[in-house]
């Protein structure tokens, strides 16, 4: 993943030169001319200045500037330095100094070393609290570190100082964007592009972020200007193929995984990505073959047996996906892999190891809701209804639109007679899908069954409205007609039922 990082550079201290003869060299100098200035000395050099103060003070300025002072300022040293006559020049001199010495030494830290990168950052701002390359740079170590938030704070006060720094608007997006919170760093890329637009990783950024927020378009068209400021990136197209296909755009995504392969041909990754796309089309032998080709690449590609797995799952070849999938499990176990694993299971009618992976998934991941859903439909087929309720209300508890598991959940209250509860639960489900015409049907049987005819009617309206095919919604108009007494009515809804049931007959 490309992130924009600027390198440590130092901004240039303007300091009056004045032309000096070797006999204004300062008197007093304590050190040989290699090395650092001590206190003592530039305060006997201030005390003892023959040629005035202001000359002596850029002198001293300049000489620090090239070996830097041995001593660390505070404001007990300050204040006695300004009595010997030190100027502000000459503080910030000493001051630039000694952050210089710590920034070089953050410099020379390991690669991977964060913790002494920061610690030297940290020391350097102590003396200049104000230097946004070094509070940038810190920012840096920190966002490596996995410290977003200290990262962002760093970078927020760069852009106090400087509000057209473009780098540390989108490195702050960058730590929004690994801390998860997308919109902020959505906001932080566009202004970053709003300054510097020919900078191409704020576009691969920002594409990430639209990515992990399902905006797939916006993912597209950034990366796709990203593309066109960098071509032939087979990360830019890879990702770009995954918006598309996450769009359903398959040939389109698969187009963008070709041209990826191409130029990373050895990278398991990305055929594992067009096999997606393949099985997506339900092209079964190519996405195979693509899988077979990742693993052949990487033989620990979980992801590749993991979506093997998948695409036998879809073919009914359960046996061999399970195998797959033990191997996806076995390399890298997650909670979605054992929730995959267990929907074979139960294909199978084998609901104890059904029940065994999605007990797996939950207690990798407690709140994966997917692991409580079904488990709830495995109760739901065994009649537990009670055990099947606790599930679908606990999917629902970790994912509040999950319109199936109100869908499910509502359907046992139906089946108890509890008419209120699985009024409510409809009633979401329509809120949260009003094209369901299955939602549309169940309520209007509620309805139905607390001899509220006309809602009934209504409902099983709607449903017939949205799937024309509905035969369960005619029976259920036909019923709450004959009960208001149009008998001509639910004759023509009973025979409308009839003609669509024996169509849908094999």
């Amino acid at each position: 993943m490309h992130k924009f990082q600027r390198s440590v550079m130092w901004h240039l201290f303007c300091v009056v030169v004045v032309p000096l003869l070797l006999s204004l060299m300062v008197v007093g100098q304590e050190s040989s001319p290699s090395q650092p200035w001590s206190l003592s000395a530039i305060k006997t050099a201030l005390t003892t200045s023959q040629a005035g103060l202001p000359t002596t003070n850029r002198v001293l300025i300049k000489k620090i500037e090239e070996r830097g002072v041995d001593f660390e300022i505070d404001e007990s040293i300050e204040k006695d330095l300004r009595a010997s006559g030190a100027s502000d020049g000459l503080i910030l001199g000493i001051r630039v100094a000694l952050c210089e010495k710590y920034t070089t030494r953050a410099e020379v830290c390991g690669d991977s070393d964060f913790k002494c990168q920061i610690e030297n950052y940290s020391h350097a701002l102590k003396f200049h609290p104000n230097d946004d390359v070094v509070l940038f740079n810190r920012g840096v170590a920190k966002n490596k570190a996995e410290d977003f938030d200290g990262a962002i704070e760093d970078y927020t006060k760069v852009i106090q100082i400087n509000p057209k720094d473009a780098a540390a608007f989108g490195s702050r997006g960058n730590s929004y964007l690994k801390k998860g919170d997308y919109s902020s760093a959505i906001k932080d890329y566009d202004r970053a592009i709003e300054l510097d637009p020919k900078q191409p990783e704020n576009y691969f950024n920002r594409a990430m972020a639209y990515f992990d927020t399902n905006e797939y378009l916006k993912a597209i068209n950034d990366n796709s200007k990203y593309l066109k400021l960098k071509p032939n990136q087979a990360d830019a197209l890879n990702n770009r193929g995954e918006a598309y296909f996450e769009n359903q755009q398959y040939d389109l995504a698969i187009k963008d995984f070709n041209a990826a392969i191409a130029l990373e041909p050895n990278d398991s990754y990305q055929f594992v990505n067009r096999g997606r796309a393949y099985a997506a089309k339900d092209q079964f032998v190519q996405a195979v073959r693509d899988f077979d080709k990742a693993i052949k690449l990487d033989p620990k590609s979980e992801y590749a047996y993991h979506n093997r797995g998948y695409t036998y799952f879809r073919q009914r070849k359960y046996e061999i996906a399970l195998k797959d999938y033990d191997k996806s499990i076995e390399l890298v176990p997650t909670a979605e892999r054992y929730v995959d694993r267990g929907l074979v299971y139960q294909e199978k009618k084998e609901f104890t190891l059904a029940l065994k992976d999605f007990d797996a998934a939950i207690t990798l991941d407690s709140k994966y809701s997917s692991a409580h859903y079904y488990k709830g439909r495995i109760f739901y087929e065994l009649e537990e209804y009670e055990k099947a309720i606790v599930s679908f209300s606990k999917a629902i508890e970790f994912t509040s639109d999950d319109t199936d598991a109100y869908f499910e959940r509502g359907a046992i209250y139906i089946d108890i007679a509890d008419y209120q509860a699985a009024l409510e639960d409809f009633n979401k489900v329509i809120e949260l899908d009003p094209k369901n015409s299955s939602a549309f049907t169940n309520r209007g049987l509620i309805y139905l069954r607390t001899e509220n005819y006309e809602k009934a009617i209504a409902d099983s309206t709607a449903a017939i409205k949205l799937d024309p095919n509905n035969d369960t919604a005619y029976s259920n108009r036909a019923a709450a007609y004959d009960e208001m007494g149009d008998t001509q009515k639910a004759e023509s809804d009973r025979n409308t039922a009839e003609r669509l049931q024996k169509k849908s007959k094999p």
